[in-house]
């Protein structure tokens, strides 16, 4: 008894530490698996020491223990698709490739194994044809996800096509729906033919007047979101520039603007751990754009700073490339 009470209260402790102190809550979620059947204590150990580790950017010792939880349970999913965010972190996409095929096969009905495959494969600029090579594409449930996945990645077209060869469902309906009118919006807001275009203030309100007609956006397309976020940065209204850019990430999920726009927010309320977390997820979504990078290490060197952590703050200082 004394073991079992020993074994619960360790597990309790680290779990409430990781959510409370690095903002885990999502990384729980998504490796919930792990803690529905019965494992070892060396096991629960390594597990929690890997989150740990992943938790405070220490992604060589992340690895090294969810290895060792490989090698006690080698066929765990959960373990497998940790291996491989934390090889993304760390960016090693072909190591994280494989652990996330890893995943798939053992699950491949599993949003979140396939997500960790995407995100592999586009940092290694592969497309979804080469994706589609490497999982059981025939899972009906596995095409859901890929097309709801390419959906929050605004790859529409993409999404279109795979919903093409769902079977009808409701999902099938939902999603078309909004990937229909996501193109719809991305067709309106790309007329060539602007002879004027009027911003209202903080709002990102935009009526643009074409020759033959006037087109009114109210904020809700990616392009006006980042201009009213922008404008508010500027005006250092922080209450208001968190609340525009949650809206905004809720539509727009795989946006980095839109995290980096959040994160300032934060530090200027100072909420500096959840600037952090906020700001290390959207670096993931930043691909080519240096200059958008730059603002994000800046915006996380400021977080630590105001933490009381100056050598955190300059290993982000050093990767910034242009200096203003």
């Amino acid at each position: 008894m004394n073991t079992i009470c020993t074994y619960f209260f360790k597990s309790a402790t680290l779990l409430t530490f990781l959510v409370v102190s690095f903002g885990y809550t999502q990384e729980i979620e998504n490796s919930a698996d792990v803690f529905l059947e019965e494992y070892s204590d060396d096991f629960q150990e390594a597990f929690f020491e890997g989150l740990k580790q992943k938790g405070i950017e220490n992604y060589d010792r992340a690895v090294n223990s969810f290895l060792a939880c490989q090698q006690l349970e080698p066929k765990n999913a959960a373990v497998a698709n940790e291996l491989a965010k934390a090889y993304i972190q760390d960016k090693q996409y072909s190591l994280a490739q494989e652990q996330a095929e890893l995943a798939l096969k053992e699950r491949p009905d599993n949003m979140w194994y396939l997500e960790s495959l995407y995100i592999s494969l586009k940092k290694q600029y592969k497309n979804v044809n080469h994706l589609k090579e490497l999982v059981p594409y025939e899972n009906e449930k596995l095409k859901e996800n890929l097309a709801h996945i390419l959906y929050l990645e605004r790859n529409y077209n993409e999404a279109k096509n795979i919903l093409t060869e769902l079977k009808k469902s409701q999902f099938k309906t939902d999603l078309s729906t909004k990937v229909q009118a996501a193109l719809d919006q991305t067709g309106a807001s790309s007329h060539s033919y602007t002879f004027s275009t009027k911003t209202t203030g903080a709002t990102g309100t935009k009526k643009t007047t074409t020759g033959t007609q006037t087109v009114t956006n109210t904020g809700s397309s990616a392009f006006n979101y980042k201009s009213g976020l922008a404008f508010i940065l500027k005006q250092k209204n922080y209450v208001f520039l968190e609340t525009r850019a949650k809206e905004a990430l809720e539509i727009y999920p795989s946006q980095p603007y839109f995290y980096y726009a959040l994160g300032a927010a934060y530090n200027g309320r100072k909420k500096h751990r959840e600037a952090l977390e906020t700001l290390k997820t959207g670096l993931d979504y930043v691909l080519d754009d240096i200059r958008l990078a730059d603002d994000f290490y800046r915006e996380i060197a400021a977080a630590y700073t105001a933490m009381g952590n100056p050598a955190k703050a300059n290993m982000y200082l050093i990767k910034v490339k242009f200096k203003k």
